[in-house]
């Protein structure tokens, strides 16, 4: 099992080895230059071409070694990371860490309750379609799922709230993370994450039900809300692992739905950040979401491997292996 873990541990450092390289390359060779977004260029060529903004220019890139080659730039911000340093934001001129922290709790929040909305229309929904197979009741949950899952995220966003906020008036537009704003935001995340669950759990649920205990146990008279009850456990342990890893998936949408609500979240501000060529902050944004699905998946590995013996070595499990 530790061995498992230190492989585990090895091929999450590599894997974030090789993301960090690669997003510092895509960074660089995005177009756009953060200095010119800073300074603003004014209009005539003149005199955006003149001694002073270029003397400007040429001291904020020697400031924050953007005139140094690529491999330079990367060695140094590498070693930056490895004393927890990610550097100081272009446009703030605040760490990077600190402006990452002041917006960690407002995406906490909304993440939590957007997954449990995922997660309560995913159980409900999904038992609900399972028990009716074939029904209209079925059918109907399963064609709003397609459309659901068709729909770009900003387009519902922005439905709901032209909806709520313009037409109907009972939503507040701001830039405040108050539990007042809270619901319109989660529930968009929330309903975007929902339709994979609701699938899944359809899907877990009809193999439940077919099993031969299930149906020994109707046959023998048994009551069915009891029989479905325990059927439901089993379905429920892949369910969970997807609802571990779909914290992923909802922090990464949250750059959409958090811009177009105004949620002072990671999302909105690495999405700012993306628009003034902020290289430390994108930088930052992306290695910490990058570390947490590694950290993630290293979890529900590791708790699979200590529920389901299935997934360890051969000889851990006293599976034999035949030639």
């Amino acid at each position: 099992m530790y061995k498992r873990v230190l492989r585990k541990l090895l091929e999450g450092f590599l894997t974030l080895l090789a993301a960090t390289l690669i997003l510092f390359t895509l960074i660089r060779f995005a177009p756009g230059d953060p200095v010119d977004l800073l300074l603003g260029q004014p209009g005539e060529v003149a005199a955006s071409h003149s001694q002073a903004y270029d003397e400007r220019a040429a001291e904020l890139r020697t400031r924050w070694g953007l005139d140094q080659s690529m491999p330079t730039q990367y060695a140094s911000w590498a070693w930056r990371l490895l004393h927890l340093d990610l550097g100081t934001s272009i446009h703030t001129g605040r760490a990077v860490s600190s402006e990452l922290a002041d917006r960690i709790p407002a995406t906490a929040i909304l993440t939590a309750a957007a997954l449990l909305l995922q997660t309560g229309l995913g159980v409900l929904l999904g038992i609900g379609s399972a028990l009716k197979a074939g029904r209209s009741y079925d059918h109907v949950i399963r064609l709003l799922c397609i459309i659901m899952a068709s729909v770009p995220a900003f387009v519902i966003g922005l439905l709901l709230l032209s909806l709520f906020a313009v037409k109907a008036g009972v939503y507040e537009i701001s830039s405040e993370a108050s539990l007042s704003r809270l619901w319109l935001p989660a529930l968009t995340l929330g309903l975007i994450g929902a339709p994979p669950f609701i699938r899944l759990v359809r899907a877990n649920m009809l193999a439940e039900l077919g099993q031969l205990y299930v149906l020994s146990a109707l046959a023998r008279g048994l009551d069915r809300k009891r029989v479905v009850r325990h059927a439901l456990r089993n379905a429920l342990l892949p369910a969970v692992t997807v609802m571990a890893l779909s914290l992923t998936s909802l922090i990464s949408g949250a750059v959409v739905i958090e811009s177009i609500f105004s949620w002072p979240g990671l999302g909105k501000y690495a999405l700012d950040s993306l628009l003034l060529k902020d290289y430390p902050v994108i930088q930052g944004y992306a290695l910490v979401m990058i570390a947490l699905v590694i950290i993630i998946h290293l979890f529900v590995d590791i708790m699979y491997a200590r529920v389901d013996p299935r997934v360890r070595r051969p000889e851990e499990a006293g599976v034999e292996e035949y030639a």
